[in-house]
């Protein structure tokens, strides 16, 4: 299999080269170019199967190559990379029969997923002329003809309900305008542990059967699959108390945890629609919670709040050698979080965002190259796609605070917080020091470093910069003959008649009666 990327803009080839995992692909070879005379070269000296192509590009656009290659290879699929959103482009790219058409930007995972689909799809195309080709076959591959017919007209946007009504019809099975669908889009937590294809179907046609409702199935995907439920007459099935069951007998039968998002009822005309449904529901559960979700209680897991921890402590518990004590706590957080059942798309951006401002805080207090993390370290697809699933995002935890004790040294290793702010204060006393001003000097929250100076010393930030800088006008008061105007400047007060009220405040006398006392003495 072999795909070809065009696009007149370097960096966007380049991109897409290095971007998607050619090889998890299967892709032969993978060949690219800058025009679509350079294009149609490599289609008539090539055997290209995908073509991935930009639409503005000078002297000819790339729907005018489609168009004219596609006259000599009507198998080519055509995936259009485009930053015109505008429908008419759309439009016509449909009509030309392309099999997808992105809105830039988009992420590499979005591309290799239409690649993915794009190879599906002729792989599926392949096999359906081999089996008409082979009439005598055509009984005996009923089931993988439409696993086929619907896999193809899920995934392909332009694959039509009326081409999947005509498919159906060859295999004998009649769908009318008063068949009544629910479709059912089932997951697997595990990829890697599932039961067989054909052992989940029977689970969901045996369910199903005392119902009256017929059931057409479909795998997706490695971990995915489509079952519709239709029937002629009344849909009153409890669908949700079935699936529970299904939930229930795939684990106990198989040791597999399965997912089930279903659908409203709905005509035939609109199962593409409640597809899209079903996978816009299964991309918000990140935390791939193993039940039966609708739309109702989908809803319901989006409005959950999103608990902020304290990521400041947590700043400063990295940045003095305690990213093992960090780690144990956002795991623990996020089983609980999982275990109220919080966790859902938006909750996890949220964190995702908080946990990178974590890390750059750290690495700006420990000297340390962020750069290198996130460009030279982690792929920078995999953090950016962070949110998307709990997996993902604790991948990314470990995998940043593995770097920072890999780079942990006594050297660079920040010094207590509490003595960072006397030290600051001790040296900046002639000045006006405020809450915003040292915290921004330490790299700190304002409010969680009052709360962290009074829970450490005992006392407020505030007023311990006054006590001390009372101690200090005191010990000059006593020791020198410097005039107090003079004294209240050197203790960051501009204003004498507030230095001298506040000074009373704290020692009982005004600055002059102190001094007098004391020459007394």
């Amino acid at each position: 299999m072999n795909v070809l990327v065009v696009d007149d803009q370097y960096d966007v080839v380049q991109g897409v080269l290095t971007g998607v995992d050619w090889q998890k692909l299967g892709i032969t070879y993978v060949y690219h170019a800058y025009s679509a005379d350079e294009a149609r070269r490599l289609l008539q000296e090539k055997e290209i199967q995908v073509l991935l192509c930009d639409i503005e590009m000078p002297r000819e656009n790339g729907l005018e190559l489609f168009k004219r290659v596609k006259e000599d290879d009507p198998d080519l699929q055509c995936i259009f990379l485009s930053a015109h959103s505008e429908f008419e482009y759309a439009k016509e790219a449909i009509q030309l029969g392309s099999f997808d058409y992105i809105v830039q930007p988009a992420s590499y995972e979005d591309v290799q997923a239409s690649i993915e689909r794009a190879i599906l799809q002729i792989e599926a195309n392949s096999e359906r002329r081999e089996l008409y080709e082979y009439g005598a076959y055509w009984r005996e591959n009923e089931p993988f003809l439409l696993e086929n017919y619907l896999r193809s007209f899920l995934l392909n946007s332009g694959h039509s309900y009326q081409q999947l009504q005509r498919d159906l019809n060859n295999l004998n099975i009649r769908l009318t305008a008063q068949t009544s669908f629910r479709s059912v889009l089932i997951q697997y937590a595990k990829p890697s542990e599932q039961a067989g294809k054909d052992e989940l179907k029977r689970e969901v046609v045996q369910l199903m059967e005392p119902y009256n409702l017929k059931v057409l199935f479909a795998q997706l995907d490695d971990a995915n699959y489509m079952a519709i439920l239709y029937t002629e007459g009344s849909f009153d099935a409890p669908v949700e108390s079935l699936l529970k069951h299904l939930i229930v007998n795939v684990q106990k039968k198989h040791s597999c945890s399965i997912i089930c998002y279903f659908s409203d009822i709905g005509l035939a005309d609109m199962l593409k629609q409640h597809y899209q449904t079903l996978c816009q529901m299964r991309q918000h559960n990140v935390a791939l919670y193993s039940k039966v979700f609708t739309r109702q209680n989908m809803n319901y897991l989006k409005e959950g709040s999103y608990g902020v921890p304290d990521m400041q402590e947590w700043v400063m518990l990295i940045a003095n050698g305690g990213s093992r004590k960090v780690r144990s706590e956002i795991h623990n957080y996020m089983e609980q979080q999982k275990g109220k059942g919080r966790i859902h798309a938006e909750f996890l951006a949220r964190f995702h965002q908080d946990f990178i401002q974590l890390f750059f805080a750290v690495a700006k207090q420990m000297k340390l190259d962020a750069s290198e993390v996130f460009f030279n370290r982690y792929p920078y697809s995999e953090y950016i796609q962070a949110y998307t699933s709990l997996s993902k995002m604790l991948d990314l935890v470990n995998f940043v605070l593995d770097y920072v004790e890999e780079h942990t040294t006594d050297a660079n290793l920040v010094p207590d917080p509490i003595e960072r702010v006397i030290a600051y204060i001790d040296q900046n006393i002639e000045k006006s020091c405020s809450r915003a001003e040292i915290a921004e000097a330490i790299y700190m929250n304002p409010e969680y470093l009052s709360r962290l100076f009074k829970k450490v010393k005992g006392i407020a930030l505030n007023d311990y910069i006054t006590m001390k800088k009372t101690e200090i006008a005191k010990s000059l008061l006593t020791n020198t003959n410097i005039p107090v105007n003079l004294i209240a400047s050197k203790v960051g007060y501009s204003n004498f008649s507030y230095f001298s009220q506040v000074f009373k405040k704290y020692c009982g006398l005004a600055p002059l009666e102190y001094r007098q006392r004391k020459e007394q003495e």
